[in-house]
């Protein structure tokens, strides 16, 4: 067990730690310690077997986890198939079927399962072991020897039914809760304070999209470059709250010129970045002007706000960051040009 929490805290960190698969994980290895005690108690040979060999998989995969090449919900899945496939079947054949413990011990690893939540594989694993536990059922009415108590079995059956599916309901619920409160604080953690346009911590998650795209499918995407004229003498002259409302303004106007499916960022003090998917190059050069347009009927300010812009297509350059740096440096050459 010692040797076991080492191999997965030299992985990253705290975060791995709390990590609901790692926590199953953890919880799997010291569920079959127990098992191999209790089996070899009751001299149950075979099951202590399949313990024995689950405890095997643990260490095998947290090795592997280790070492890099698998994931830790692949390292949790491994054993995980080996309780609902290989112990579940076996465990009812040796404790009396629907009589026995075995169809309140598949109600916690459907909760396990449903727990460590793996996506697409999670719908899968808990469809065949359905299927697998209709089965053992289907199998025991067919064969039961003796006399059945059909109240006793109604009972098992509706408990069984009702704990499987309040289990998987109430995660489910808790799940969608953390997984909308995560979306938020990623959002709030991708958003600039002030101007409230995505930040630069965000460019190249979308970049890298935008380029897989280009890639595939040969779609265009364009890169806007701007920044505001004479920043600094503004905040010296007037104020750092003025500037902040210049900023402000100014993301308002991009916002209100932008479409649906763009993007806009706050690069840097006084920089702003677009990133535009499936244009041409008269559609950038239309929403360049929209937002410069824009920005020259902003009111309230006792100075002009005028902006430098520079404008490059992905087909331009020989990657995402040539054109960015394409776009600054047109950026760069208007505003050089602004100035004589």
């Amino acid at each position: 067990m010692k040797h076991l929490g080492t191999v997965f805290m030299q992985n990253d960190s705290p975060i791995l730690q709390n990590s609901t698969p790692f926590k199953m994980l953890i919880a799997c290895f010291l569920s079959c310690v127990v098992g191999v005690v209790l089996m070899a108690a009751t001299s149950n040979f075979l099951l202590m077997g399949v313990f024995i060999g689950i405890l095997l998989c643990i260490v095998v995969a947290a090795r592997l986890f280790s070492a890099g090449k698998i994931s830790i919900e692949t390292a949790c899945l491994a054993p995980m198939l080996l309780l609902c496939f290989a112990y579940t079947p076996l465990s009812w054949f040796a404790y009396n079927g629907l009589l026995g413990c075995t169809p309140y011990l598949s109600i916690l690893f459907i909760a396990v399962i449903v727990l460590t939540y793996y996506s697409k594989i999670q719908l899968f694993m808990l469809s065949l072991y359905t299927a697998l536990l209709l089965g053992l059922t289907v199998h025991w009415f067919v064969t039961w020897p003796g006399e059945k108590d059909t109240n006793q079995i109604v009972n098992i059956l509706v408990a069984y039914v009702l704990t499987a599916s309040v289990i998987v309901f109430l995660v489910e619920g808790i799940k969608r809760k953390n997984r909308e409160i995560n979306r938020r604080m990623t959002d709030l953690s991708m958003r600039d304070d002030l101007t409230g346009l995505l930040n630069r911590r965000s460019i190249q998650q979308v970049l890298d999209r935008m380029e897989r795209i280009f890639i595939k499918e040969g779609s265009e995407y364009g890169i806007v470059m701007m920044d505001i004229d004479h920043f600094k003498s503004i905040n010296d002259l007037y104020g750092h709250n003025w500037g902040d409302s210049a900023l402000k303004s100014l993301a308002a106007c991009i916002l209100k010129s932008i479409r649906s499916l763009d993007y806009a960022f706050r690069f840097g003090g006084d920089e702003f970045l677009l990133i535009l998917p499936d244009v041409d190059r008269e559609t950038l050069w239309q929403i360049c002007a929209r937002i410069e347009e824009a920005s020259r009927g902003m009111h309230g300010f006792d100075f002009p706000v005028a902006m430098s812009t520079g404008c490059a297509l992905r087909s331009e350059s020989s990657d995402s960051a040539a054109v960015l740096e394409l776009a600054d440096s047109r950026m760069y050459a208007a505003k050089e040009s602004q100035s004589k």
